[in-house]
């Protein structure tokens, strides 16, 4: 079986991926090549410490005005403190000054890594920052079970998918948070712990008592077709990954299509 994509990074042999035969496969493996001739980005999570964060804030609140330094990070002040850059970023990266980029970003990872404790979390994440994209097809299925190994598409958006939101009980200002993963970025995540969503009888409800108008505007279908994430292929040499994933610290080389 042959890899459609390499992704290399320092010290370690190539990860070999397969891309499932979707109806994606094609225009997604075109995406990531057109991409791949610039430095692609995979930042490590174990970078993103607290102190890390602290010193962002000191930034975001000189730059951005944003009263974001605190004594403590926990779920509920990151989840609080995200509003600020779905605010900010509502309209899309290409409508704030291009000197805000970096600190948006870094910011926005910074929170993630710091709610998953600095550690490496679910997935490794390799991305391009630009506004290439194609359409998310209607028969591509989303799942709600992923495992060590498999690639996932990059959520396109600042905000989160509607599973994310019920995991995270963040019903705050649903219609602003919640995006459905309807466009394709050149972004890859490969899973390196298993990940699934509990898509028990009680979600839909969570959603309806939470934000009534929002289900009633989108319908229970769209919810229902975007709820889990666009799995499209996976990582076919794992003691590599595994290697990857235990080692202190990872730098991306390249990502190559084949």
């Amino acid at each position: 079986m042959s890899a459609d994509i390499l992704v290399k990074y320092r010290g370690f042999p190539a990860l070999e991926i397969k891309l499932d035969a979707t109806s994606v496969r094609d225009r997604f493996k075109e995406l990531v090549r057109k991409n791949s001739h610039q430095p692609a980005i995979s930042r490590d999570p174990c970078r993103y410490t607290v102190d890390y964060l602290q010193q962002l804030a000191i930034e975001a609140r000189k730059v951005l005005g944003w009263n974001w330094i605190s004594d403590r990070y926990d779920l509920e002040t990151t989840t609080r403190l995200h509003k600020d850059i779905e605010t900010y970023l509502a309209r899309g990266f290409e409508n704030i000054p291009e000197e805000h980029d970096h600190l948006c970003h870094e910011l926005h990872y910074a929170l993630h890594a710091v709610q998953a404790g600095s550690t490496r979390g679910e997935w490794i994440q390799i991305e391009w920052f630009n506004d290439d994209q194609i359409p998310m097809p209607d028969d591509l299925e989303f799942v709600c079970n992923l495992k060590f190994g498999d690639v996932k598409l990059q959520n396109p958006y600042v905000g989160h998918d509607p599973a994310f939101l019920s995991n995270q009980q963040d019903f705050s200002n649903i219609a602003q948070t919640c995006k459905f993963h309807d466009i394709i970025r050149p972004g890859i995540n490969i899973m390196i712990q298993p990940y699934a969503f509990d898509l028990d009888k009680n979600y839909l409800n969570r959603l309806i008592r939470h934000a009534p108008e929002w289900v009633e505007q989108h319908g229970v279908d769209r919810i229902m077709r975007y709820t889990g994430w666009p799995c499209v292929g996976s990582v076919l040499n794992l003691d590599v990954l595994q290697d990857i994933a235990n080692s202190p610290v990872f730098e991306l080389e390249n990502v190559e299509v084949v």
